[in-house]
């Protein structure tokens, strides 16, 4: 018995020293010489044991692991972005339980407990030719695959009932490389990303050509009417002052 505790114990210590935040059966059967039905068992006893934690079926993570790294790490290719990576370049005031993982496998959420708190997993699932302007970067060690801040703002344009625009608009104040954003919005291919885009940024004195944009006018906000200031340049509907208008004054907006 002390044996086997012994290996268990030189086994944790390796899954704490490894740069990979999630374990399969089969990557447990690759570092300890046993087999993979042995390290399925192994790494069940270790989750009701408390030693690991089962993020879904197959695959675990340390509870000490930090979220980002285990939410980027359970599909590949995926990284986090939106408000979880507004939150990690330090322009959002929000401290969101809920990540977002754009990911080429599946759409859905699920809830995982780590010992920093419960998170509230939400996959989005895209092409894979949106999957582009993410870095590596490294969370106590473990690997994480974050969303650039100006990829986080295209993909909080492109992927709009995930995060309100307010807070697109905050990251984009807050300051960033509009020519990169461009880029990324260009090549995401969506005309609506585009148009907004542009449009916001030059509100920030940022400017750029609208090369190719169709005649067609979209709102700045999706969730609002279309009604407000059209923009001939970038052929966009503000149809926020009404809004801004109400904040300002303290008003209600009916």
């Amino acid at each position: 018995m002390i044996y086997h505790m012994m290996d268990r114990l030189t086994l944790v210590k390796r899954l704490e020293s490894s740069s990979i935040p999630v374990f399969t059966p089969s990557q447990i059967s690759a570092i300890s010489d046993q087999t993979i039905e042995s390290s399925r068992v192994l790494l069940s006893r270790l989750a009701r044991e408390g030693t690991m934690v089962r993020v879904k079926r197959g695959y675990y993570c340390l509870p000490s692991s930090n979220i980002l790294c285990v939410a980027s790490g359970i599909y590949s290719p995926s990284y986090v972005s939106l408000w979880a990576a507004f939150e990690y370049h330090g322009t959002t005031t929000q401290s969101p339980r809920i990540i977002d993982v754009i990911n080429t496998h599946r759409s859905g959420t699920w809830e995982l407990s780590l010992e920093t708190g419960r998170y509230r997993l939400r996959f989005i699932k895209t092409s894979g030719s949106l999957l582009y302007g993410m870095d590596k970067v490294y969370i106590d060690g473990k690997t994480a695959f974050i969303a650039r801040k100006e990829k986080a703002v295209v993909d909080g344009l492109l992927f709009n009932d995930y995060v309100p625009l307010g807070e697109v608009v905050e990251v984009i104040k807050d300051g960033i490389d509009g020519k990169k954003a461009m880029e990324y919005a260009r090549r995401c291919g969506k005309q609506v990303v585009i148009k907004r885009l542009g449009y916001l940024l030059s509100q920030e004195g940022i400017e750029s050509e609208p090369m190719d944009i169709s005649k067609t006018y979209v709102p700045l906000d999706p969730s609002f009417p279309r009604r407000g200031t059209y923009d001939p340049k970038w052929r966009v509907i503000d149809n926020t002052a009404e809004v801004k208008s109400i904040k300002d004054t303290g008003g209600n907006h009916e």
